[in-house]
C-alpha cells in the first residue's frame, strides 16, 4: 500500500503520469475518446476549446469561462473544426482578455483561476508543476521531462512565441536551451497552431504564388508524426476548384510566339508573305504577299495560286517554277504571317470575336478571352468548324498529364464553345491534391476519382474513406467505403459527391516507451514476452545518479484504456534473473520512467556571483571544490578579480545559532589546486567574484575635418587635444581652428536634461496663465502696480508665440558640445583649453568659413561675406537691419567656438580685465569686430517684460525659460 501510495506520488513529477495509483480509472477516463454526438463528448470537445458548454455538469469545477456559441447537437465535423483552444488563442481565460497566443503574447501574472485553466489545458496537475519548479530548483530537468513538455506545448498547438509567456506565468525558469527546445518542439503544430488536422495545414490546400513557399503537405506530415495532437476531420475550409488557375495569369502570356518555325503543314492563305531567295546569275530577294484571290506575282514568271496549298506545297511549287530560270537557284521562308478571327463563347470571362496569330492553338484564345469562369467545363471545350464539331477538348490532359494533344491549332471562323461546367465532386483530406474536380461523366468509380487528386497520401487511412452525397434532392448521407475491399472497384461517384479520406490515428502500435535517467529515452519495439530489464538494456543502460529503489509503469488497460501505475524495484528487476517476479512483463503501449536521484530526494546547491559567465545555482556534488563550481559556471570572465574572492557559508551551530563566515579566496590558487584556497565547498555557500579595477576595453575618440589623417584613435587615460592631433598628422592648411567642435557624450546628456527642462517649465507656466488668467493682475492691483497689471505677458498673443516656440523646439535634440578656445599646435599643449578627451568623443576641425550668418527676426536671414573688422552693427545692417516683431534688447552672437556674447555679458565682463575679448567688445555688443562662422542671432519678441514688476512673477520666469530656450537652440544650429 505504502509503495503504491507512493508511486503514485512520484508519477506527478511528469506529465501523463496522472495521479495516486487508486485514481488510475479517473485519468483513463479523462483521456478517453468519446462520441462527438453525445453530450458527454460536447462538453470535452468544448472544453478543449478553452471554454465548457452550459450545459456542462463539470463547468463549476473547470475553471474555464463559458462557450458562448457553443452547439450541443454540432457534429463530429464542427466539433473537431472548433475555434482554436485557449491555449492557442482566441478564446480568454475566466473570462479575461486573451492572453494566451493569438500574437498578443501572455501576461505576466495571472490569477489562480486563469492559472488552473491554463494547467488542466496542458494536462498538467498542480502537484505536477510544484514537482518541476523543484526539480527545476535542485539540479535542471531531465531529457524525459524536457520531451514530455514538448508533448503537452505541441499537443495543444501553441505558437513558439506562446512557449515563454506561459512558462514564466507559471514560474517555470527554462534556460535558453531548454528553452529553444521547447520552441522548436511546438512547431510540429504549425505556426501559431492549426485546426487543420495533425499536419498543421491542410493536406494539399492553394496557397497561392507567394515568394516565401509555405510548408508543403508532405512536410507538415512528417513533421508532426512526433506530435500527440488530437486528429480532427478532413475540412472543406479551403477547398478550391481544381484547374481555373491556369488562366490567372496575365493574358500576354497565352499569346503565341512569333519567331517559332512554321511547320510543313501550315496552311496558306491571304495576307501570308512568302521570302524568295534567288542567287546565282540573279541575287534578289522578293517579298511575295498571297492576295485575296489566294495568288502570288513572281516577277519573269507571273501569278502561282498558293492559297489552301500547305507550306511544303507551295514552296515546291515556286521552288520548281523558279528552277526553270537558267543559272538561279531559289529558297523560299515564311515571311510575315496572317492574323485570323476567330469566336470564343459560352462561359468565358469576355465573350467575342478574336483576331488572333494564325499559330494560335485553342489554348491561345481561351487566354485572350480571360479564361474560362469557374461555371465552365475545363473538360468539355468544343472546336467548332464550318458548323461542325471538330473536337471536344478536354483540359484535364493538359493539367494532369501534360498532354496537348488536344490543343489544336486554330482556322480562320472557328469557333470555341465553352459549356457549363459538368459533375463535380470535392476530395479533402490526406489526398495529395484536395480540390473540386469535374468528372468526365457522372458515374465513374471511385479509385479513378481519387487519381484525379494524385492519390491517397502515405498517411491516409484506406479502409475508411467516407461519401457524403445528397440522396435523390432529398437528404444528405454519408457512405463508408474500404478501399482495399475488392467491392471498392464498382463503386461510383456522383455529382456532388465530398470524399473524405481520413488520417491514420497518431497512436503507434506494438511500442513501449522508457523515459527518464537511462542514457537513449524513447520508443522501442515491443514484442511478446518483454521484460523491464530487456527495455533497459535497449535503452544502453540507466545514466549516472539513477533512483533505484523505485521505478513507475505507466499502463493502459481494458478496451477503456484505464490507466494504471505499476511500481517497480529498479534494482531489483534490473539483477533478477529472466523470468522471475520482480523483473516485470511489460504490455503493448507500456511507459517505464526512470527516476535520477535529484528528482527523489532534495540535493543542496552553491551559488556563484559575479563575473563568471553564467552565474547562478548550481547542485553540490560531494567533495566539490570551488575550482569545479567555477568549471560548472563557464569559468572566468576577462574583467574578473582572481586575486580575492569572497565565499560566503551559513551555518547552524549546534542546531541553536546561525553562523557566518567569509573567506577570502585567491582564484589563481583555486584554480591551480591549491587546497588552501580551493576549499571543500558545503551546502548554501556562496562565493562573490568581483570585477578587477578600472578594467575597460579601449578608449576610442573620432577625429573628423581637415586633418592628415582623420579617423578614430585610441587613447590612453589622461591624452589630450594636442597629442591626439600630432598623431593624426596635424592640421591641413585650410583648418580652422576657431570653430573646433569637441562633442562630449556626457555633457550631451546633461544638455538634454536641460533642454527638456526648460521646455516643461515653459510648458508648466503657459498652462498656469491660461488656467488663471487674472492672476497677476489681481495680485498687482492689490499691491498698486498697475503697470504690472498691463503686462501683457498674459496676453492671448504671447501665448501663441510660446506655444509655437514649444512647438518649433518639440524633439530638438542636444549636441553635447564642450566649448573650447582652440590655439596654434605649438601654443596648444601648455594652453588650458588643451583638455583631456574621454571615450567616445568626436573632435571635428572645420574648414575656414567664408561668411557670417544674420539669423532670425532680420529682414533678409542670410549669411554675408566676412570682411575683416566689420561690427555687429555692420553686418546685422547689411541683412536689413531688426523687423518689427524682433526683440532688440536680448540680440546675441553665437562665436564659431560655440561661445555666446550677449549686451549683459559684455557690461559684466568689462569689471574684469582678464575678459580675453575685451579689446574686441569694448563698446559693447554692437561693436564688437566678428570673425569668421560667427553668427548673429536676433530673437523674437516674445514676452514685453516690465522692469518694475516682482522679479518672481510669472513673467520673469517664462522670459527666463525662452532665453534658456533660445541660446540651446542657437547652439545646435550652429553646428
Amino acid at each position: 500500500m505504502g509503495n503504491s501510495g507512493g508511486g503514485g506520488l512520484v508519477g506527478t513529477a511528469l506529465g501523463g503520469a496522472g495521479g495516486l495509483a487508486g485514481s488510475g480509472s479517473a485519468a483513463g477516463a479523462q483521456n478517453d475518446g468519446t462520441d462527438s454526438d453525445s453530450s458527454q463528448g460536447a462538453s470535452s470537445n468544448a472544453m478543449n476549446r478553452g471554454c465548457v458548454a452550459p450545459g456542462d455538469p463539470n463547468a463549476v469545477n473547470s475553471g474555464l469561462p463559458s462557450c458562448a456559441n457553443s452547439d450541443d447537437n454540432s457534429d463530429s465535423d464542427q466539433a473537431a473544426q472548433a475555434g482554436p483552444s485557449t491555449l492557442s488563442g482566441g478564446s480568454s481565460l475566466s473570462g479575461g482578455p486573451s492572453a494566451i497566443g493569438g500574437g498578443q503574447g501572455f501576461g505576466s501574472t495571472i490569477n489562480k483561476q486563469s492559472m488552473a485553466a491554463v494547467i488542466q489545458q496542458l494536462g498538467i496537475s498542480s502537484d505536477e508543476l510544484g514537482s518541476l519548479k523543484s526539480e527545476m530548483s535542485s539540479g535542471g530537468l531531465s531529457s524525459d521531462d524536457m520531451q514530455e513538455l514538448c508533448l503537452h506545448f505541441a499537443a495543444k498547438q501553441l505558437g513558439a512565441g506562446d512557449v515563454a509567456g506561459i512558462a514564466k506565468s507559471l514560474g517555470l525558469a527554462f534556460t535558453d536551451q531548454q528553452m529553444s527546445q521547447l520552441k522548436s518542439c511546438t512547431g510540429l503544430a504549425g505556426p501559431g497552431g492549426s485546426d487543420e488536422g495533425p499536419s498543421g495545414v491542410q493536406m494539399g490546400s492553394s496557397s497561392g504564388g507567394s515568394s516565401n513557399q509555405p510548408v508543403s503537405s508532405v512536410e507538415s506530415q512528417f513533421r508532426s508524426l512526433d506530435s500527440a495532437a488530437a486528429l480532427a476531420a478532413p475540412s472543406t475550409r479551403n477547398l478550391q476548384q481544381f484547374g481555373y488557375s491556369l488562366f490567372a495569369s496575365r493574358v500576354s502570356t497565352f499569346a503565341p510566339l512569333g519567331n517559332v518555325p512554321v511547320s510543313d503543314d501550315y496552311v496558306i492563305g491571304p495576307d501570308d508573305q512568302l521570302k524568295m531567295l534567288m542567287w546565282g546569275r540573279i541575287n534578289n530577294t522578293i517579298n511575295l504577299t498571297v492576295s485575296r484571290d489566294g495568288a502570288v506575282s513572281i516577277p519573269e514568271i507571273g501569278p502561282l495560286q498558293v492559297a489552301g496549298l500547305t507550306f511544303a506545297q507551295a514552296k515546291k511549287l515556286i521552288e520548281d517554277r523558279a528552277g526553270q530560270i537558267t543559272g538561279v537557284k531559289v529558297d523560299v521562308t515564311m515571311g510575315k504571317l496572317k492574323t485570323i478571327q476567330v469566336f470564343v463563347v459560352g462561359e468565358v470571362a469576355q465573350p467575342g470575336a478574336y483576331t488572333v496569330s494564325a499559330l494560335s492553338h485553342v489554348s491561345n484564345a481561351l487566354g485572350a478571352a480571360g479564361g474560362i469562369t469557374k461555371i465552365g467545363s475545363l473538360r468539355k471545350v468544343e472546336l467548332r468548324r464550318g458548323n461542325q464539331l471538330v473536337r471536344t477538348i478536354d483540359l484535364y490532359s493538359l493539367l494532369l498529364a501534360g498532354n496537348e494533344q488536344g490543343d489544336e491549332q486554330l482556322q480562320p471562323g472557328d469557333v470555341i464553345f465553352v459549356p457549363v461546367i459538368g459533375p463535380v465532386v470535392g476530395m479533402v483530406g490526406d489526398v495529395k491534391r484536395p480540390a473540386i474536380y469535374e468528372l468526365g461523366s457522372s458515374g465513374e468509380a471511385l479509385s479513378s476519382v481519387i487519381k484525379l487528386g494524385g492519390g491517397i497520401s502515405a498517411f491516409g487511412y484506406s479502409q475508411r474513406v467516407q461519401v457524403e452525397r445528397v440522396a435523390e434532392h432529398q437528404k444528405r448521407i454519408a457512405l463508408d467505403v474500404d478501399l482495399n475491399d475488392i467491392r471498392s472497384q464498382h463503386f461510383d461517384i456522383r455529382d456532388g459527391d465530398l470524399i473524405k479520406i481520413y488520417p491514420v490515428l497518431p497512436a503507434q502500435q506494438d511500442v513501449v516507451i522508457v523515459r527518464g535517467s537511462v542514457n537513449r529515452p524513447g520508443k522501442f519495439e515491443w514484442h511478446q514476452g518483454m521484460r523491464v530489464a530487456d527495455l533497459v538494456g535497449l535503452a544502453e543502460g540507466v545514466a549516472p545518479h539513477t533512483f533505484f529503489k523505485y521505478a513507475l509503469i505507466r499502463r493502459k488497460e481494458g478496451k477503456a484504456k484505464t490507466v494504471r501505475l505499476v511500481p517497480v524495484d529498479l534494482g531489483e528487476a534490473l539483477s533478477a534473473n529472466i523470468g522471475e517476479p520482480q523483473n516485470l512483463m511489460l504490455n503493448q503501449e507500456d511507459e517505464l520512467t526512470v527516476f535520477s536521484e535529484s528528482q527523489m530526494k532534495y540535493l543542496p546547491t552553491v551559488q556563484v556571483f559575479g563575473e563568471v559567465r553564467n552565474p547562478g545555482y548550481y547542485v553540490m556534488s560531494e567533495g566539490m571544490h570551488v575550482s569545479d563550481l567555477l568549471y560548472l559556471a563557464g569559468g572566468l570572465k576577462d574583467d574578473a578579480y582572481q586575486q580575492a574572492a569572497e565565499l560566503a557559508r551559513t551555518q547552524v551551530v549546534n542546531g541553536s545559532r546561525t553562523s557566518h563566515t567569509f573567506m577570502d579566496i585567491d582564484l589563481r590558487s583555486a584554480m591551480s589546486g591549491t587546497d588552501e584556497h580551493n576549499p571543500v565547498l558545503e551546502a548554501n555557500d556562496q562565493l562573490f567574484v568581483r570585477r578587477a579595477s578600472d578594467w575597460h576595453l579601449p578608449w576610442v575618440v573620432m577625429v573628423r575635418g581637415m586633418v592628415a589623417r582623420p579617423g578614430p584613435y585610441t587613447i590612453h587615460d589622461g591624452e589630450r587635444i594636442a597629442s591626439v592631433l600630432e598623431r593624426s598628422g596635424g592640421l591641413l592648411p585650410d583648418a580652422y581652428l576657431p570653430a573646433t567642435v569637441l562633442i562630449r557624450q556626457s555633457i550631451r546628456q546633461l544638455q538634454q536634461q536641460r533642454l527638456d527642462e526648460a521646455r516643461a517649465r515653459l510648458q508648466q507656466s503657459i498652462v498656469r496663465i491660461q488656467m488663471n488668467p487674472g492672476t497677476i493682475s489681481q495680485i498687482s492691483q492689490a499691491t498698486g502696480n498697475m503697470a504690472a497689471a498691463q503686462n501683457p505677458a498674459t496676453s492671448p498673443t504671447t501665448l501663441n508665440a510660446l506655444e509655437q516656440v514649444l512647438t518649433e523646439t518639440e524633439g530638438q535634440q542636444a549636441q553635447g558640445r564642450l566649448v573650447v578656445h582652440m590655439h596654434p599646435l605649438n601654443e596648444l599643449a601648455n594652453s588650458p583649453d588643451n583638455v583631456v578627451l574621454v571615450d567616445q568623443d568626436q573632435l571635428t576641425i572645420p574648414r575656414r568659413p567664408a561668411a557670417v550668418n544674420v539669423l532670425g527676426q532680420v529682414y533678409s536671414p542670410n549669411a554675408i561675406v566676412y570682411r575683416p573688422g566689420q561690427t555687429t552693427r555692420e553686418y546685422l545692417n547689411q541683412a536689413g537691419g531688426p523687423n518689427e516683431g524682433a526683440d532688440p534688447d536680448h540680440i546675441m552672437v553665437i562665436k564659431a567656438d560655440g561661445s555666446v556674447m550677449t549686451e549683459d555679458g559684455i557690461k559684466a565682463s568689462k569689471q574684469s580685465t582678464m575678459f580675453p575679448l575685451l579689446p574686441v567688445i569694448s563698446g559693447g555688443l554692437m561693436t564688437a569686430r566678428l570673425d569668421p562662422g560667427d553668427t548673429v542671432y536676433v530673437p523674437e519678441k516674445l514676452i514685453y517684460e516690465n522692469k518694475m514688476a516682482e522679479t518672481a512673477t510669472v513673467t520673469q520666469i517664462i522670459a527666463n525659460t525662452v532665453s534658456s530656450l533660445a541660446v540651446i537652440g542657437i547652439l545646435a544650429a550652429s553646428l
